[in-house]
């Protein structure tokens, strides 16, 4: 389930009311109203994330907003949908979306986070909160435990440089078994060329976001929470 479904080029209306359509899409399934912050990262990640897709090339990308993990209460900002352009089948990226500036790391934690306006209150590294977002979806989604490499996911801080977040990319220790790249706002063109690697320009992915909905979810085998292990500090 998702709070809202659009091509990145028919994401046109203005910010705000895109803002106000997906709260009362929260409000109608979750019975919850959207809090300021979710209203803000709507308003300005959401725009930028589409104009990255379209300067990629990739307008006819599907995006998936505000998705929600089966069986919990758990939702990825994102996830794009399309054909890759090497295997021509269906391809998955989940996108977390941050608008931090700066974060370092959390004492002498591996996977936590500091970052400003939330005091001493530690968060989870976003690659590893994405990473988590795959391992779930891949235990609970038929085709994609059936076809790992369709799935992968970004950790993108738009407003972040390089700088702002030295210390995230000091913890952040390759994967292979769980894909996932981090992006700062200086690393935008790197990112133009990571969508391309996931998404073949001038196909419509309004096909496979259609199969993706109706995907079969059940525990594949026992799964940590969507978060990994360590959930708790998402």
């Amino acid at each position: 389930m998702f709070l809202h479904r659009s091509s990145a080029h028919g994401l046109s209306v203005a910010e705000a009311q895109l803002s106000q359509h997906i709260a009362e899409q929260m409000a109608i399934t979750t019975g919850r109203s959207a809090s300021p912050s979710e209203r803000r990262s709507w308003e300005r990640s959401l725009p930028r994330l589409r104009a990255d897709l379209l300067d990629a090339g990739l307008g006819d990308v599907e995006m998936l907003v505000e998705y929600q993990l089966p069986l919990t209460s758990k939702r990825a900002d994102v996830v794009l949908v399309g054909q890759h352009p090497q295997t021509r089948r269906a391809s998955y990226l989940v996108v977390e979306l941050k608008q931090w500036s700066e974060a370092e790391r959390f004492e002498d934690s591996d996977v936590l986070v500091r970052i400003d306006g939330y005091g001493n209150h530690p968060v989870l590294h976003p690659l590893e909160q994405v990473r988590g977002y795959c391992d779930y979806l891949t235990d609970f989604v038929v085709t994609l435990a059936e076809d790992e490499h369709e799935l992968a996911g970004t950790a993108y801080l738009h407003n972040a440089t390089n700088l702002g977040i030295a210390d995230l990319r000091d913890m952040t220790v390759p994967d292979p078994e769980r894909p996932a790249r981090m992006f700062s706002g200086q690393d935008r063109g790197e990112f133009l060329d990571f969508l391309r690697s996931r998404f073949a320009p001038g196909v419509p992915g309004a096909e496979y976001a259609r199969s993706a909905a109706e995907q079969s979810h059940r525990p594949l085998k026992a799964a940590a929470g969507p978060g990994g292990r360590r959930d708790a500090a998402a």
